[in-house]
């Protein structure tokens, strides 16, 4: 049996703080991006991306608010904590999925066994991968907890359960960016959508941390874009550009951000919409949203 450690039963245990950060914090920006259109690919199954992170990761200035500059810092912030001893959830004083997702991250699939992950849109499974993959692998039981209704494994597939039932973009992001605080959906009410809405929730926030510190930062400023009405679900997760880069794969994100500031005789195409990001994310603090 799964243990039960999602959602609002998961209480990290109190544990001495590590001595705080020294680490620069990221000042606030605000943009106002435009949109722009991207290409469609076969993606990734989310259920199969896997490699490691480099160690070195290049200094970024305090003034630099770039996307990627932000990125960077954020990637720094979150190894720290993801190895650190505290309780992440009590210590960064989150509540709601984030500071859930927070929690998982801190476990090692390889060790810690199958867990249950409670969402604001329903249960997934996180468990670990037949491969060197280092995050949770996410599934979802259809049948038992969505009305036996499947809806695939790859980003592509998850953006066409979520507007299966004629939602609009702006809704479907708003009601994903709510749930991530806890809050009941108000528009993804349907088995379909909702197990569409579980799964990019748990994926984006615990699963892709692991693989890529900062990734789930970036995946919930990709969402304020689409609210915002800046660039369409196809745009944000699908196509050869995502303005998610861990929708295509990780190497994607590494390349684009370029952690370790090597130079790169061929840098890839930059996601869609990919500058602006920064302008969609929070400040670079104790909430790390």
């Amino acid at each position: 049996m799964p243990k039960s450690i999602g959602g609002s039963s998961f209480k990290a245990p109190s544990v001495p703080k590590s001595p705080p950060s020294t680490t620069p914090k990221a000042p606030n920006s605000v943009s106002t991006p435009s949109s722009s259109t991207a290409s469609t690919s076969k993606k990734r199954p989310l259920d199969e991306a896997s490699s490691s992170e480099p160690n070195k990761l290049a200094k970024t200035d305090l003034k630099d608010n770039t996307t990627e500059a932000r990125l960077k810092r954020a990637k720094i912030r979150e190894e720290r904590r993801q190895s650190s001893a505290d309780a992440v959830g009590s210590a960064d004083g989150r509540s709601g999925f984030v500071g859930t997702s927070q929690g998982f991250q801190k476990m090692n699939p390889k060790t810690d066994g199958k867990q249950r992950v409670d969402t604001p849109f329903g249960p997934v499974n996180a468990s670990k991968f037949p491969t060197q993959d280092p995050a949770f692998k996410i599934t979802t039981q259809a049948k038992k907890d969505y009305g036996n209704q499947p809806v695939g494994h790859k980003y592509s597939d998850l953006v066409t359960a979520l507007k299966a039932g004629g939602k609009s973009d702006k809704e479907i992001a708003t009601d994903l960016l709510n749930g991530l605080e806890g809050k009941d959906p108000q528009h993804l009410t349907d088995n379909k959508s909702k197990n569409a809405a579980a799964k990019l929730l748990a994926i984006m926030n615990v699963s892709e941390p692991m693989r890529v510190g900062g990734s789930g930062k970036a995946g919930r400023a990709t969402l304020r874009m689409v609210q915002a009405g800046e660039i369409s679900l196809e745009q944000a997760f699908t196509g050869k550009t995502p303005t998610f880069p861990m929708a295509d794969n990780p190497t994607y994100m590494r390349r684009t951000v370029n952690y370790d500031g090597t130079k790169q005789t061929k840098p890839p195409e930059k996601p869609t919409q990919f500058d602006k990001v920064g302008g969609y994310m929070s400040d670079s603090s104790g909430d790390e949203s």
